[in-house]
């Protein structure tokens, strides 16, 4: 147990800092030079996640999981002109994937599965204003805090299990805590907007919706938790791959990630910039 938790002390040390200059740097440093960074980390994520998808499914390479990399970077890199055209990609790729797998509907599945959260966060980062990267932090620090919280909390207290049948793991402590956690670190990232100028309204409404939004992120990040876990014991398999020491592959560690990204993004769609400054 203890090797486990060094191992994914380590990956998360290499992993999160590589995460992290992708959105901070993501539309490069100079507008004449723009290096679409957070696109080309995306696609790279796409490519991890097709290849993991197609060795779930056939224990093996094969030409679907080129073919679903292909579909999903250029979703990807066109969504920050044409968002719409994105989601028609994803509905083609769909299609081919299906297809080309013989009917295989669970495998063609995983092609919006892959591509939507993909698709919401390159909306979010290269379409929404002003607050594009400070959105998108906010969302993986959100996640990251309920995925930490989770294992601390439910670790440490135990007690009931939140869905024995799906994850053995998970209990409603683990849960709480990692409701907790999201809110605690939204709390924290409230001060940061505000004190350089991206929360000009009402410091304690604005706050208090950050909060509380987060709250429920961590319950819709916990589902996807669930999701994926459903997955692989449909698949019988324990982990999507050991692409990262210690932490299995990455839809274990995206996994919360995709859900999450993909509520945001249709909140912002219908609600904007308002929620920030109201």
């Amino acid at each position: 147990m203890h090797s486990n938790l060094f191992l994914r002390i380590v990956s998360s040390v290499i992993f999160v800092p590589i995460v992290l200059g992708a959105i901070w740097y993501g539309r490069g440093a100079y507008e004449e030079f723009s290096i679409p960074l957070f696109n080309i980390f995306l696609a790279c994520l796409g490519a991890g996640l097709a290849w993991e998808w197609d060795t779930m499914f056939h224990k093996k390479i094969t030409i679907c999981s080129i073919l679903l990399t292909l579909f999903a970077c250029l979703a990807v890199f066109i969504t920050e002109d044409r968002p719409l055209f994105a989601l028609w990609m994803i509905l083609v790729g769909t299609m081919v994937i299906f297809y080309k797998t013989k009917g295989n509907l669970a495998f063609a599945l995983g092609t919006p599965y892959i591509m939507l959260p993909l698709v919401s966060l390159s909306f979010l980062y290269y379409t929404n204003g002003h607050i594009s990267r400070e959105i998108v932090l906010w969302l993986f620090f959100v996640v990251w805090a309920t995925d930490v919280g989770g294992y601390v909390v439910g670790k440490s207290i135990g007690g009931p299990k939140l869905m024995p049948s799906i994850s053995p793991k998970k209990t409603w402590a683990g849960l709480i805590g990692a409701i907790c956690f999201a809110m605690a670190i939204a709390y924290i990232f409230a001060l940061y907007l505000k004190a350089y100028g991206y929360m000009t309204g009402s410091f304690s409404y604005n706050t208090r919706m950050l909060v509380l939004s987060s709250g429920l992120l961590a319950i819709i990040s916990q589902a996807g938790d669930l999701f994926e876990s459903k997955i692989k014991r449909l698949l019988n398999i324990k982990d999507s791959s050991h692409l990262i020491p210690g932490q299995g592959g990455l839809f274990d560690r995206f996994d919360g990630l995709i859900f999450a990204a993909m509520a945001v993004a249709i909140f912002v769609v219908f609600v904007g910039e308002s929620w920030w400054t109201p």
